[in-house]
């Protein structure tokens, strides 16, 4: 197994490790200045390619270390490479012919690289890379998810394209000295920050002319051969590029400037030698990459801020359209004027709801011209619809899609605004969203693979990866398990699982060496992050609990037993049969170790630990999932963990379920048959929306990690947009009845409704169904595609889906 610290050194240090060192430079170029001490750098590249005709195909395979934006002709081509780690670097596979054209052509790269090494002592201990990881939080100028070997960039060709590849000559490179990079987490103070980074361009110093037909300014020089750039493995990207479409950036709606509120519609002045604020919303939360259009005001100073949403003076949120006297809190851009006309914009792109721009100028007038925005993110398609009479569910299911879209780049993310980082535990459920929703599986198999590659702590995965960083949380690993049983039902090809059983087998077998006599998990050296529930982020010992005498997790356990029950299934399915009956057996005895020493008759609920002195939702929704008790013991702990009419509230002495881990509380219900409560759950969700919520939040208000005063950091947390896919899932019912998606159920959960229409992606096509209720009758219509068999079930009656469109009048009791 790979030890994690020669790799963590590797990537964090600026150099690759042995186990991936290529010779040569292999077509990796750079700038001579580009070496280790000179990050953050941009850079520039640039050749000319003269043509006898418009080409077809011009097919190039291109990567930079660490990011780059491909232009052909002075337009934007791609960007990339899509994000990995040393040992699975992207390429992207590009064909440049629709915008070449005979004669002579540029094609040119912007190339950036904020990634600095860490400050060690010669052969550092663990501890002291723990320690400098910390410390560069506060230092860092690039996202933590982005790792690095060495600046330089890559192109190589096909056919004709290979005359311009990096390992000819004629590539020129320029140092950018007007554009750099600061630190996020100083700029925000208050909240946990390792996402995109401010960027700072004085538009004296930088080149803004340096994909255009001719060089122009100083400083242009052939590019050299980068070997230690090459010392990594290379491997082709599956993704396709991601968004890049033109979207409104949002309007004034205050602004101490006189007709600032026009703007961006029409280009305002602002006065020399004066201090004005414009401050923008949009309608929704947006990623994208902005673009603010200046001219005049040599000397005047811009900063973008880019928030979620207004605090008050006591940096709390309310209604998120509520604006009043209340200011944006998150990071800024710094633009410097040189009286020129200028496109001011970020090489990475931003998240936001609000945005302030702060401008001071000098004893010249500034003129912004104009603001735009590009919106970005993985090209999903919307396959799933959902709508019915209460309208209420479909803004519901929108804001989710929404939030699902906002954090789905390159890599799932848990929020796109503060962390951009691809947690297990909030991927497995964005993973659904994007089954359920657009039917493209390609972004899900890059999450599975990558948790794989992530092998630490003797066979766990990191709990979020790619990253610099080193944060392991156990029972992350064993969601990740949760996500290859999600695959296998829902996805007919078998490679990822098949690919990554190994991997499976490490982290099962992991947790053995921690089963105490009992046959419960003891408590192990690993966070064992379950949810956030009102405890500090250092906690260790509130939440999951452990008992006193053994310090055994009745909670940890109900987690593995959960994993060694998709194991079993996997590798009955895909892998040794000996070692599936292995691992049912061993999910048999941690199921009797639950059932004798965590059920506590008096309350009929399962306890977190042994002691029986705490109880959460969490608990009993795992029993239930996992059939720890029988169906009606089930159904009777639903009873007593779910307080009607208040959504996910639980009843007194028994810990809620955060937005995120509700998703494991609606699966309970609806295993145990109780599916038409669901609905009632949303209630949480009801109510956020009348805070004017646009994508759904991290946490509570008030009772989260931050305290019972403070707001939940973040508002764009896809691990709460689950009802997206639950209302296909469960109240549409739309979902799968064998491995693979090889046979459709359609099993609908209406509760209280009497009209509802949906459309749900499958890897065959659209399933679309329509119900409607006519006093006491059902009416189906359920349309599928004609290569997927399927069955409706009504009051516990199977009815075969004979036709690809399938009318049936059923007694609605």
């Amino acid at each position: 197994m790979r030890n994690y610290s020669w790799l963590a050194a590797a990537l964090l240090a600026g150099s690759a490790p042995a186990a991936v060192a290529q010779t040569g430079a292999q077509g990796w170029i750079s700038h001579a200045e580009a070496g280790l001490q000179a990050r953050p750098i941009v850079l520039h590249f640039r050749r000319t390619v003269d043509l006898k005709a418009k080409p077809k195909s011009y097919t190039v395979r291109v990567t930079a270390d660490n990011r780059f934006i491909l232009y052909v002709n002075g337009q934007r081509v791609a960007s990339g490479p899509s994000t990995g780690d040393i040992a699975h670097w992207r390429e992207e596979g590009i064909d440049l012919a629709p915008w070449l054209k005979r004669g002579a052509n540029v094609v040119a790269a912007t190339v950036w690289n904020g990634v600095q090494p860490l400050k060690l002592p010669p052969n550092p201990t663990a501890e002291q890379m723990s320690a400098a990881q910390g410390a560069a939080l506060f230092t860092s100028t690039a996202p933590l998810l982005q790792q690095s070997v060495a600046t330089g960039f890559r192109l190589m060709g096909d056919g004709d394209a290979a005359a311009i590849a990096t390992d000819k000559r004629g590539w020129r490179v320029k140092r950018d000295t007007g554009h750099g990079f600061a630190n996020g987490w100083k700029q925000v103070k208050f909240w946990y920050y390792v996402a995109g980074n401010p960027e700072t361009i004085d538009a004296a110093k930088a080149d803004f002319d340096a994909v255009g037909p001719k060089e122009t300014g100083h400083g242009w020089q052939d590019a050299v051969p980068a070997p230690d750039a090459a010392a990594r493995t290379l491997v082709a990207d599956r993704l396709p590029q991601q968004r890049y479409m033109p979207i409104a950036a949002g309007q004034v709606v205050r602004t101490d400037l006189p007709g600032g509120m026009a703007f961006p519609s029409r280009a305002v002045t602002i006065p020399a030698n004066s201090k004005v604020k414009l401050l923008l919303q949009r309608d929704a939360m947006v990623s994208a990459y902005p673009e603010l259009s200046v001219s005049g005001g040599q000397g005047a100073t811009i900063k973008l801020t880019w928030a979620e949403a207004l605090y008050d003076a006591k940096n709390r949120k309310g209604d998120r359209n509520l604006i009043a006297d209340r200011k944006p809190i998150g990071i800024w851009d710094t633009f410097v004027a040189d009286g020129q006309p200028r496109r001011l914009a970020p090489l990475w792109w931003r998240t936001w709801r609000y945005a302030e721009i702060a401008v001071e100028t000098k004893d010249q007038p500034l003129r912004l011209e104009g603001l735009r925005a590009f919106e970005t993110g993985y090209p999903f398609q919307q396959v799933g619809r959902f709508a019915s009479d209460d309208p209420s569910l479909q803004r519901i299911f929108d804001v989710g899609w929404r939030t699902a879209r906002i954090d789905a780049h390159e890599t799932y993310m848990d929020t796109a605004f503060w962390e951009q980082l691809q947690y297990a535990g909030d991927t497995r459920l964005q993973m659904l969203i994007s089954y359920a929703v657009s039917g493209d599986p390609r972004l899900a198999e890059q999450a599975i693979d990558a948790y794989a590659a992530s092998n630490v702590e003797g066979g766990l995965i990191e709990s979020a990866w790619p990253t610099r960083g080193h944060n392991v949380i156990a029972p992350f690993a064993l969601l990740w398990v949760g996500m290859l049983d999600d695959w296998r039902m829902r996805q007919p090809d078998p490679a990822p699982i098949i690919r990554n059983i190994a991997r499976m087998r490490d982290i099962l077998d992991w947790f053995e060496a921690y089963r105490g006599k009992s046959g419960l998990l003891t408590k192990n050296p690993q966070w064992n992050f379950v949810d956030w529930v009102g405890q500090s982020a250092v906690d260790r010992t509130e939440f999951p609990s452990y008992g006193q005498e053994a310090q055994e997790s009745c909670l940890t356990s109900a987690h593995w037993l959960g994993a060694l029950q998709q194991g079993a299934a996997i590798e009955a399915a895909f892998g040794d049969a000996a070692t599936g009956r292995r691992y049912a057996a061993r999910a048999e005895t941690v199921k009797a170790a639950i059932r004798s020493r965590c059920w506590v008759p008096a309350r009929g609920l399962f306890a977190d630990n042994p002691d029986g002195n705490r109880f959460s939702q969490h608990m009993n929704a795992l029993a239930i999932l996992y059939d720890v008790g029988s169906k009606d013991e089930a159904r009777a702990v639903v009873d007593h963990i779910i307080v009607p009419g208040k959504g996910i509230a639980a009843p007194e002495g028994v810990t809620p379920v955060s937005y995120y881990f509700a998703w494991y509380l609606a699966q309970a219900l609806v295993h145990v048959g109780q599916g038409a409560r669901y609905i009632g759950l949303l209630d949480t969700w009801r109510d956020l929306l009348k805070l004017n919520y646009t994508t759904w939040p991290e946490e509570r208000d008030g009772a989260g990690q931050a305290g019972t005063n403070a707001s939940t950091r973040s508002d764009s947390h896809a691990w709460s947009a689950h009802p997206t896919a639950d209302l296909l899932g469960i109240v549409a019912g739309i979902g799968p009845d064998a491995p693979g998606y090889a046979r459709l159920k359609v099993e609908p959960a209406l509760g209280t409704l009497r009209n509802v229409s949906a459309t749900a992606a499958t890897p065959y096509g659209r399933v679309r169904v329509r119900y409607r209720v006519h006093g006491n009758r059902l009416s189906a219509e359920i349309s599928r595609p004609k290569d997927l068999p399927g069955d409706f079930f009504w009051n516990g009656q199977r009815h075969p889906l004979t036709h690809v469109t399938t009318r049936l009048t059923l007694p609605l009791r």
